[in-house]
């Protein structure tokens, strides 16, 4: 490639309407190269030219290095372009309206060269725009993906018993579906649940403008879900006539029917005007509303990174107001010179503290009912010669100076015996039906969380399945046990999905009591607790145990 040539790729030509300076630059490059070769051939590239092809080799360095044009160069084209807007001065020239090439732009006594940030900073602009434009469509993208996976969500619904003419069946599809999708995606119980019943509802006729206008990459399934919100008092009979003006307003258009994006409001400013929307088609009073929306109050954990979590409370709006306002006023009182937490670390400690130290008004502890916190901690941890972490089941792992002091406030404790190799907890053997305290602590200890693929319930929201079913004959062991929530419970129980027990038994690696795995390797690598599920679509998961075992005590 000349030199002439990499220079034009590099910077353009200044017929197209680029600046008058690049094509001075290209043709006094153009006359080095034409006296390089009358000199019997090229000399070696100038420094910047260098530089030039070594940023297009490595693209990741162009937002990072600057070009750097030999400054000599660069003074001989501005005394050219001097000399010759000087020379165009003293003939009489004008330039020609209009006119954008190099001409009219040397005429300009007063115009300087950029310099190569100027030059980067241009090129760095229209690189940011290209890529927002991209943002852009893909986030139009996305919304056409959501509007077709509502649908086919909704469809699946109906093809595991959603359009049976069996009632029972079009009762259970939902539930159905949604253990499908938790299946296959590897999600959580209740985020499956929540796609297939959002996909059932916007599969109603009343929201066909919703879904047209995410299909056709108007509306993103962020700004859906805020219309959806807001339809919850709506009733059905006025939910079409509510949906048309919902849309209408979270898709302002312009007179040619395209999108008018200046005209779209920030996501608070749209979720208040669509609950004023919604409230003009309600027909239940707002307060009778609240009263059956009470009723749902909870509270809900979430388990974070770095043995932390988040707490999270479904109130009355008056309730939550009040108790921001307490938090608030406590955590500037304790503000002070002196102390060095942050307003909101305040306002968490005040709130952990009147949680977990209540108070009567004589300043003794509140009595109140008992709770129970399951954690293992090794024995090492708990005397002080090692770190390592303990373990609160179900939740994450806990740092050794926290899981010393839940064990000096804890009532009681009780040993587990583990197998040194794996963490497995020892099988006990039993027959009876119902699990003893200790094997359901020893449960609690190996599964951790409901056994569902993709369910996260802890196990102390679980209960103890026989996986081959006690009247069919199976036993009340280890082997045969495991800890499934209720609503998996409720769909293994009714024989949508099957399960099989296919991990080696605890005591040894004999073939195992209720089915094996399909291939030798796979037996002889399922550590106990290993479980095979059918779906009723047929499709095969199987999951195991926590794979970090809990530490031998």
């Amino acid at each position: 490639m000349s030199i002439g040539r990499e220079f034009e790729e590099s910077a353009g030509s200044a017929e197209g309407g680029g600046a008058w300076w690049a094509a001075l630059e290209l043709e006094a490059i153009r006359e080095a190269d034409e006296a390089d070769a009358a000199a019997g051939g090229p000399v070696e590239p100038s420094p910047w030219l260098l530089s030039v092809w070594e940023r297009r080799d490595d693209p990741s360095t162009r937002p990072l290095r600057q070009p750097g044009p030999d400054p000599e160069l660069l003074a001989i084209i501005a005394a050219d372009a001097e000399a010759e807007a000087e020379a165009g001065a003293a003939a009489g020239e004008q330039p020609e309206a209009g006119h954008r090439g190099p001409t009219a732009q040397r005429s300009l006594p007063d115009v300087g060269l950029p310099s190569p940030a100027a030059i980067v900073a241009d090129i760095e602009a229209e690189a940011a725009q290209v890529l927002i434009a991209r943002l852009e469509r893909l986030d139009r993208e996305d919304a056409s993906r959501a509007a077709e996976r509502l649908l086919t969500l909704a469809s699946l619904a109906r093809a595991v018993g959603g359009s049976s003419d069996d009632p029972f069946r079009r009762l259970g599809a939902a539930s159905i579906a949604a253990s499908e999708v938790a299946a296959a995606l590897n999600l959580s119980a209740r985020t499956a649940k929540g796609m297939v019943t959002e996909a059932l509802e916007l599969s109603r006729p009343a929201w066909r403008p919703l879904v047209d206008a995410m299909h056709a990459g108007l509306l993103p399934q962020r700004r859906a879900r805020t219309v959806l919100d807001a339809a919850t008092p709506v009733p059905p009979e006025r939910l079409a006539a509510f949906v048309a003006e919902a849309v209408a307003v979270a898709v302002p258009t312009g007179p040619d029917g395209s999108l008018d994006a200046d005209r779209l409001q920030s996501p608070g400013a749209l979720g208040r005007q669509l609950r004023r929307v919604a409230e003009r088609h309600a027909v239940e009073p707002l307060a009778l509303r609240k009263a059956k929306a009470r009723e749902h109050r909870r509270v809900d954990i979430e388990p974070a990174g770095d043995a932390m979590c988040w707490l999270t409370a479904y109130l009355p709006l008056e309730d939550a107001a009040a108790i921001d306002t307490r938090l608030e006023s406590m955590a500037r009182f304790l503000q002070s010179a002196s102390e060095g937490r942050t307003l909101p670390q305040l306002r968490a400690d005040v709130f952990a503290d009147l949680l977990t130290a209540a108070l009567t008004a004589d300043g003794r502890p509140a009595a109140g009912p008992r709770a129970q916190i399951i954690a293992t901690v090794p024995l090492g941890t708990l005397e002080g010669s090692g770190s390592a972490p303990g373990e609160i089941l179900g939740y994450g792992p806990l740092d050794p100076d926290a899981a010393r002091l839940l064990a000096s406030q804890a009532a009681t404790w009780t040993r587990l015996w583990v197998d040194p190799g794996t963490g497995a907890p020892l099988a006990l053997g039993r027959t009876r039906y119902r699990p003893s305290a200790a094997m359901r602590r020893q449960l609690g200890a190996r599964d951790v969380v409901c056994r569902f693929p993709g369910c996260d319930r802890p196990s102390t929201a679980t209960e103890a399945d026989h996986t081959t079913a006690w009247a069919s004959g199976g036993e009340t062991s280890t082997g045969n046990l495991a800890l499934l929530c209720r609503e998996h419970h409720r769909l293994k129980s009714e024989g949508h999905w099957r399960a099989r027990q296919i991990g080696r038994p605890q005591a040894g690696p004999a073939a195992p009591s209720h089915g094996s795995p399909t291939s030798p390797a796979q037996r002889s690598a399922a550590p106990p607790g290993t479980i095979e599920w059918t779906s009723p679509a047929g499709r095969r998961y199987i999951t195991y145990p926590e794979s970090d075992p809990p530490p031998p005590f």
